[in-house]
């Protein structure tokens, strides 16, 4: 009586997989010519999960297992970007994110518009896209009072160091001449979002009376 000895199928190594990725499907024969099933008999693209293998009757093979592995889909993760002023220079945005993910951008960066863009991971690093918020503030133009002209010689004005739309700043020239219509600058104090302007003030000159001679 030849009682044969009972095989034990075995399968190639199923690669891991990305959660949400295509499932591969399990061969119905081994690699060493064992036809059978597989409980369950589809193989998940969410979970990690070992399936059964269970030979056709008749073949003197044993089951055997095999596992597939899902690995979850990371989120990339960036440093927030401060918020810039309208025109100011933007640092290129990290393709390697703070945990580890590489990829691309889109758009191209603006830095005169608040954009919101897309960090796409490079494929089979088992990560999502993200997106990431830049801030893009509007240059302000500082305003001010007109300055009511003055004579000649009289006592000049002192320009205000702050707009009457709260920027602050200073003036060049510094000092207000009171023997000269001039136009003076005003520059905002860095990191305000605002842009120069100017502000002009008006010196008349001193007028001599006249008057008709008298017989």
């Amino acid at each position: 009586i030849t009682v044969n000895p009972n095989v034990v199928p075995t399968f190639n190594p199923v690669a891991a997989i990305c959660s949400g990725a295509t499932a591969p499907v399990l061969p119905g024969t081994s690699t060493n010519g064992i036809t059978g099933t597989w409980s369950p008999a589809t193989v998940s693209n969410t979970a990690t999960a070992t399936y059964t293998f269970t030979p056709t009757a008749g073949q003197c093979a044993t089951t055997t297992t095999l596992t597939v592995t899902v690995n979850p889909n990371v989120v990339p993760t960036f440093t927030p970007v401060a918020a810039i002023c309208s025109g100011a220079t933007l640092t290129a945005l990290p393709t390697t994110s703070n945990n580890g993910i590489t990829g691309t951008w889109a758009p191209a960066l603006s830095n005169t518009t608040t954009t919101t863009y897309t960090f796409t991971p490079t494929a089979g690093q088992c990560a999502t896209t993200t997106t990431l918020t830049i801030t893009v503030n509007p240059n302000v133009v500082p305003t001010f009072n007109p300055v009511a002209a003055i004579c000649s010689g009289a006592t000049a004005p002192v320009l205000p160091g702050t707009s009457t739309n709260g920027i602050t700043g200073t003036w060049s020239p510094a000092t207000v001449s009171n023997t000269a219509t001039a136009t003076y600058t005003f520059t905002p104090t860095a990191g305000q979002c605002a842009t120069t302007a100017t502000l002009t003030v008006t010196v008349n000159p001193n007028v001599v009376p006249t008057f008709t001679p008298v017989a």
